[in-house]
């Protein structure tokens, strides 16, 4: 018996047809990836799926139940949506044994299974700290080990890795093989086409509809075939452009010998107590550069934007920023730098054109001038039909574009962009580093710090830190050179970046036994 079939599934909320007579059907023990662009209605399709929405129209049959009354199966199905609902003060095993009371599982069953599930995660360590105090992907990692405490057959994970570092991204699909090998049969909707191409099968939806649904290797047939050896995110970008030529059109990066620079930093430190968040950073980011900062969660990148933005006062050493010094003049760095949150900043009850003119205001514009950015900022969003829309009706993308407006309506000549597109779809994601590159070609530096590694092949220089310590800078290219050793063939991003971070584990290691 098939684990998932739907027929002419279909959900609208008012005029919006969200899921529109969706018809899949999914076979035991498959892992089946769901993609498409914001307000595609993956989130959608997946509440139906769990039972937590119901459908408009048609039907869903989970388990052999219709997903209107999924009572009969429901301790066999395992969700996980995008804001998982962790109890930040209780420790990492509270959480666990209140979702296992949820659904009833006995004492001696639970411990024993989530012994099982700290240690497939690698959690074990941390069974005692409160959840507000984990990492962004430990955190992932724990919702995942409170979807599981109750053995589901069937689990529905709703873009579980979203702004999570490729380290931890790599552990959590780990633990995903490891399900499947138990013969779970897992849906997951996610951003990351690197993930998707893990799937046994992808279905790609746009606007509600379903426009492909196959193996990864049989989607690649859709690629244009001017495109050598095509991606899963060609493809996205292929179904989902309509055919436009969405490739980011690249500006010469800055001369680093002759570039004035735009952000320094000389052994910058901040400690929080007796923990060491940032140690001895050294840093110099010339004018109208694209410079990107990299790292896993928790490793510092936060914290040295934060000290670079004037927010936070380092514990020693020196920086400067826009020739501003970041422990005397933190408030004419706030008056000439432009910073985007990965949250985006925005009043969601505040239209586009209330949003604008309350940053106007802030950064104390002239009206004339005010009106010339707030017409500058809609067009270059794309917002001339929207200008009225409250900025929380926006999709990602949208939103996105609005918030990097009003970061930079002063017309800052340094921008800090903190995860700017997390959980933004590959064609908006495509569209938003032109914007960055656009930017850079008229002089404006950009620090930009990101997860998806696809995106870091963007930048002109890339710096690591791990535990708050730089452990590599140079250019993509650069990077990938040094790791190659000697052979012509050039590992990716995402497996330097993982290496790397091994390597700084092994040779620590080593310290603290000698």
């Amino acid at each position: 018996m098939d684990v998932i079939t739907t027929t002419d599934l279909t959900r609208r909320f008012g005029d919006l047809t969200a899921v529109d007579r969706l018809t899949l059907v999914i076979p035991p023990g498959e892992l089946f990836g769901l993609v498409g662009s914001d307000g595609a209605g993956k989130t959608t399709t997946l509440r139906m799926l769990a039972g937590v929405m119901a459908p408009t129209s048609g039907e869903a049959l989970v388990l052999g139940c219709s997903c209107r009354k999924l009572e009969p199966v429901r301790d066999d199905i395992g969700y996980m949506s995008q804001r998982f609902g962790l109890y930040p003060d209780l420790t990492v095993m509270e959480n666990i044994r209140f979702h296992a009371d949820i659904f009833g599982v006995p004492k001696a069953e639970w411990t024993a299974r989530a012994d099982r599930l700290l240690a497939m995660s690698g959690m074990e360590p941390f069974r005692k700290r409160r959840a507000g105090a984990l990492s962004g992907g430990m955190k992932q990692k724990l919702g995942l080990c409170c979807a599981l405490i109750h053995t589901p057959k069937v689990l529905f994970l709703d873009e579980p890795t979203n702004g999570v570092d490729p380290v931890s991204r790599r552990e959590f699909w780990q633990i995903l093989q490891g399900l499947l090998a138990e013969g779970v049969t897992i849906v997951v909707a996610t951003a990351y086409l690197d993930e998707a191409q893990r799937c046994h099968r992808v279905g790609l939806l746009h606007h509600g509809r379903l426009l492909a649904c196959d193996t990864p290797a049989n989607l690649k047939q859709l690629a244009d075939p001017a495109i050598v050896d095509p991606t899963l995110e060609d493809i996205f970008i292929t179904v989902m452009g309509e055919g436009a030529d969405t490739a980011v059109q690249r500006r010469p990066a800055p001369d680093l010998a002759s570039a004035e620079p735009a952000v320094t930093l000389d052994r910058l430190s901040r400690r929080f107590g007796d923990f060491i968040a940032v140690n001895e950073v050294s840093l110099n980011v010339p004018g109208g550069e694209i410079f990107g900062f990299l790292g896993p969660n928790g490793a510092g990148k936060s914290t040295t934007i934060r000290m670079l933005c004037g927010i936070l006062e380092p514990s020693s050493g020196n920086g400067s920023v826009a020739g501003f010094d970041v422990n005397r003049h933190a408030e004419r760095i706030k008056e000439n730098i432009g910073y985007m949150s990965q949250k985006f900043s925005l009043y969601e009850d505040l239209t586009v054109e209330e949003n604008i003119a309350f940053y106007g205001g802030v950064y104390r514009l002239p009206a004339a001038r005010l009106k010339e950015r707030s017409d500058w900022v809609i067009e270059m969003a794309g917002l001339a039909d929207r200008r009225h829309a409250r900025a929380g009706e926006l999709s990602g993308g949208w939103r996105q574009r609005l918030a990097l407006g009003c970061a930079i309506l002063h017309e800052p000549p340094i921008i800090f962009l903190d995860e700017p597109t997390s959980g933004v779809d590959p064609l908006n994601r495509r569209r938003f580093w032109q914007l960055i590159h656009t930017l850079a070609a008229s002089g404006v530096t950009i620090f930009v710090t990101t997860h998806y590694m696809d995106e870091a092949e963007y930048c002109d220089r890339l710096a690591l830190i791990y535990r708050g310590e730089l452990i590599a800078v140079g250019t993509p290219l650069e990077l990938k050179q040094q790791r190659a050793g000697g052979t012509d063939r050039l590992p990716d991003l995402e497996q330097v970046f993982i290496e790397l971070i091994e390597e700084r584990d092994k040779r620590d290691t080593h310290v603290q036994k000698v």
